[in-house]
């Protein structure tokens, strides 16, 4: 092989590396200022004491199976 190939063979691949480096970094803000933007104003206060008392609910409505007409 030559000499020059050689040297030169490293290269696309280090330039390749720095623009695939470029894209995630500019995805990784853009995904940033996107959950910023949408997703991290939205607070959602969780009351334990209600959470709780859905969860038995449901547990208990699937393990007492009703009939389709009838009510509970």
């Amino acid at each position: 092989m030559n000499s020059a190939t050689d040297s030169t063979a490293p290269r696309p691949r280090m330039r390749l590396a720095y623009h695939l480096a470029i894209v995630l970094a500019v995805k990784l803000v853009l995904l940033a200022m996107l959950w910023h933007a949408f997703i991290g104003p939205n607070k959602v206060r969780v009351d334990v004491d209600v959470m709780g008392e859905r969860i038995v609910r449901a547990v208990s409505s699937a393990s007492n199976p009703t009939s389709p007409g009838e009510h509970k």
